[in-house]
């Protein structure tokens, strides 16, 4: 019935022709051939064979949601990228949902990236530590495609959908299972101290401190990157002093690796001699020797929820455009309580 009286409406058909035949609204046909959202998938694609059936001039391709989304990371290495790049590929199996990826590093102009995402029209974009992209997901909001932060670099606009840990948690999590081992001059390797996980990180360690009556020691808290190089150095900084911890608080576990080497490279044992704690549970953590005991980010977690959003926010049910996810302690055998001297 439905083909019969689309076939009947002619390349000429009105818009209001078009919603008859599909059985919709007028709004509905417009945001289909303006590819808004707010349509569900089923609606979207019988207003597309109404479409397709009279000759739409306008290539349907513009206007048709391609089921994937879009991961846009600055780098992909073991600081949670991979983890959230498998999760969501695996989170979005379960939605028929396809997962790109592509990766802006830093100096990279990233307008043509977001050029080429919009022409591929997504379902929804997600950022990893996205810094200050606001004309792109400007760009990205006229066409209405959703884009969610993950783990935001700074403070960003209240409407802005983003996904967050308890970093400030965690970071007390960490230093205060030092703590309670007894120890009481516990080192830290930051990360950027422009980056927000980082000062919640850092000020979660600072207060657990403080609750346990130490007084935080500037010189015990070495600025790092989460990238390998310069927490590397870091590490050797604190290692090499002359009092130096009986327990460092690693920012993310690829900064807890290079302190490893640094250990490793001055003969100091670890837990025997050096607790560590590192922050995210990635690989290699329980394959190191010893297991590294690190505070676990919730990656499925975060990427089920990216994906909860990006539909609900299509389907126009979306109720929270933020998310705070709670993180928790995993032991194994890096920490163990101060040697005795």
């Amino acid at each position: 019935m439905e083909t019969a009286k689309t076939m009947k409406l002619g390349g000429n058909a009105r818009v209001a022709d078009i919603a008859e035949a599909a059985g919709v609204s007028i709004g509905t046909v417009s945001k289909v051939i303006n590819g808004r959202r707010g349509v569900s998938l089923a609606t979207r694609e019988r207003v597309e064979k109404v479409l397709t059936a009279i000759g739409y001039e306008k290539p349907l391709v513009s206007t048709k949601t391609n089921q994937t989304i879009e991961f846009v990371v600055p780098s992909l290495e073991n600081n949670g990228s991979f983890e959230l790049v498998r999760e969501l590929t695996y989170e979005a199996q379960s939605e028929l949902i396809g997962v790109t990826v592509n990766r802006i590093r830093s100096g990279d102009d990233p307008k043509q990236h977001f050029a080429s995402i919009l022409d591929r029209n997504p379902l929804g974009v997600v950022l990893l530590l996205s810094d200050n992209v606001a004309k792109e997901r400007k760009l990205l909001a006229s066409r209405d495609v959703p884009c969610i932060v993950i783990n935001p670099v700074r403070r960003l606009a209240d409407d802005t959908m983003t996904i967050d840990i308890d970093n400030w948690s965690g970071g007390i999590l960490a230093t205060r299972h030092l703590i309670d081992l007894g120890h009481t001059r516990i080192g830290a390797i930051t990360g950027p101290v422009d980056i927000s996980s980082s000062i919640a990180r850092a000020a979660g360690y600072e207060n657990a401190l403080k609750r346990a009556g130490i007084t935080p020691d500037p010189s015990l808290m070495v600025r790092g990157n989460y990238l390998s190089d310069t927490s590397y150095a870091a590490a050797c900084k604190l290692l090499d002093m002359k009092n130096r911890p009986t327990a460092i608080f690693a920012f993310n576990d690829l900064s807890a690796v290079s302190l490893y080497k640094a250990a490793g490279e001055r003969g100091i044992k670890i837990p025997e001699e050096l607790s560590v704690v590192g922050f995210d549970d990635v690989f290699p953590a329980q394959y190191l020797s010893p297991e590294l005991t690190t505070v676990n980010q919730p990656f499925r977690a975060i990427a089920r929820k990216a994906i909860e959003m990006i539909l609900e926010s299509r389907s126009g049910t979306l109720e929270e455009h933020t998310a705070i996810l709670p993180t928790h302690l995993v032991v194994r055998g890096s920490t163990t309580v101060p040697p005795r001297s």
